[in-house]
């Protein structure tokens, strides 16, 4: 082994120290744990290594991230709100699309209109009664909010903001 190897093999191991150190107080994405170990000083060629072994050991695995987080925020996130979040710790857009697709699935597409219902009447805002100017004015909030155009407009017509239908 020579000099250079074993300087390598020395800062692989350094790495992967660091990397248990992170990964033992939360979970990363692949690209996130990257840019960390770059910060931090290590040789891209250095830490792309540790990074083929962690997410051989599945210790590092992108999809299970991105699905903890969908659960995890399903209930109080819009779906266009949680694709943005994820593609900002740079999870690709290819496992979000799935992943968001498996929730929906499982979970219905009642989670988004509850979340509307849950803002509308955290706002005191009773479709029923509003004027068209308060209507839209709350439908700009919530498309702000990242909700879809279907979705608001299905929260916007039920008639009581205590329906079971979608209650939270």
């Amino acid at each position: 082994m020579t000099e250079t190897d074993k300087d390598f093999e020395q800062k692989r191991k350094e790495c992967l120290r660091k990397c248990g150190v992170l990964l033992a107080q939360r979970d990363y994405t692949c690209s996130r744990l990257r840019e960390k170990l770059l910060s931090g000083g290590f040789d891209e060629e250095v830490a792309d290594s540790v990074l083929d072994s962690l997410r051989e050991a599945n210790y590092l695995n992108d999809e299970r991230y991105a699905q903890n987080y969908v659960q995890a925020h399903w209930e109080d996130r819009s779906r266009l709100r949680i694709r943005m979040d994820l593609e900002s710790r740079g999870v690709p857009s290819e496992i979000i699309g799935e992943v968001i697709r498996a929730e929906s699935q499982e979970r219905g597409s009642g989670a988004e209109i509850r979340q509307i219902l849950k803002l509308m009447r955290k706002r005191r805002f009773d479709p029923q009664n509003a004027t068209w100017e308060e209507k839209n004015k709350m439908k700009a909030f919530l498309y702000r909010k990242g909700y879809d155009q279907s979705s608001v407009r299905a929260a916007m017509e039920v008639e009581s903001l205590d329906s079971d239908r979608f209650s939270v």
